[in-house]
């Protein structure tokens, strides 16, 4: 069975990612490089005290999950192909286009990953 990281919404998420980190021997800079991700992010993420916590979207935690819990060959051969393919698009996959959410749920999301004002214009 593959590790991976709790989504976001589950309250070990930022205690999972910094056992996961110390756990690889990685700082922060390092695990940003690898994630492809600006250095002060995973501080932001595993600390909810910081002044700028908040949390990653879907994309960066299976980039995370990714690092920190790489698959070995022998698992991606014994993977089906179909898991390892991109779904065909946002629906099949069990999400929702950004265009779909109301406007309210984009702000709440925003809000809960740290912003502290929202301003929409269109």
């Amino acid at each position: 069975m593959v590790k991976q990281l709790p989504k976001v919404t589950d309250p070990t998420f930022r205690t999972a990612l910094k056992d996961a980190r110390l756990a690889a021997k990685l700082s922060f800079r390092e695990l940003a490089k690898r994630v492809g991700i600006h250095e002060v992010m995973p501080s932001r993420y595993e600390n909810p005290e910081h002044s700028n916590a908040t949390l990653p979207g879907l994309q960066t935690w299976e980039k995370l999950n990714a690092v920190l819990f790489p698959v070995g060959e022998a698992e991606v051969a014994a993977t089906p192909a179909s898991a390892n393919s991109e779904p065909a698009n946002q629906e099949q996959s069990g999400g929702r286009f950004l265009r779909d959410a109301p406007i309210d749920e984009i702000v709440a999301e925003l809000k809960r990953r740290g912003a502290t004002s929202v301003s929409i214009n269109w």
